[in-house]
């Protein structure tokens, strides 16, 4: 029993570690990463953490793949859980979708799940770009600033939370769990 409990708490603790390792980050490195991000995405069409190893020129970018990878997933996390996702109705693979505005630039966000799941960042067809400024579905338009904000904001709020309370408030998405709860 003592075996299971430890590996689960050493578990936890990594998976805390993670946590804080990408809302770090996100906070202190979020702004120059999503420029650089923006730079390459207006050279190369497209970017994800392969580029960083395979890509043709390499990119030039201050940070690493993993770090590439939380601004993916933190981002499409967020879009997902504050204004939803809407779809790609031409591909033929089940994904899902993300924009974010910075600086009067739009990036989107392009998430594919098929035997794995792969997302990357692209410039949007001028056409969604339009959509995104003149109609409703600029609904799913969010301002990177507010994703910047909520991160920093939740990291205020973990900071008050006691270690096993954060973790499962993470986990259970906000709902926080004590021990004796029912």
């Amino acid at each position: 029993m003592k075996n299971t409990e430890f590996k689960v708490t050493s578990l936890l603790e990594e998976y805390k570690r993670r946590d804080e390792e990408r809302r770090e980050f996100i906070i202190h490195e979020g702004y120059t990463a999503i420029d650089e991000i923006i730079k390459e995405v207006n050279q190369r069409g497209s970017l994800n953490e392969a580029d960083i190893y395979y890509g043709t020129p390499k990119p030039q970018l201050s940070f690493s793949d993993i770090e590439l990878g939380y601004m993916l997933t933190s981002m499409m996390e967020y879009a997902t859980n504050h204004v939803g996702n809407p779809v790609d109705e031409e591909c033929e693979l089940e994904n899902k979708l993300a924009y974010f505005e910075y600086k009067d630039e739009i990036i989107q966000i392009f998430e594919v799940y098929g035997q794995g799941t792969d997302s990357w960042f692209s410039k949007p067809s001028e056409d969604t770009i339009e959509r995104l400024n003149n109609t409703a579905y600029g609904v799913y338009l969010i301002q990177f600033e507010d994703f910047i904000n909520y991160t920093k904001n939740k990291d205020i709020e973990s900071e008050k939370l006691s270690p096993s309370s954060t973790i499962l408030n993470d986990i259970t998405s906000g709902y926080t769990v004590e021990r004796g709860s029912k």
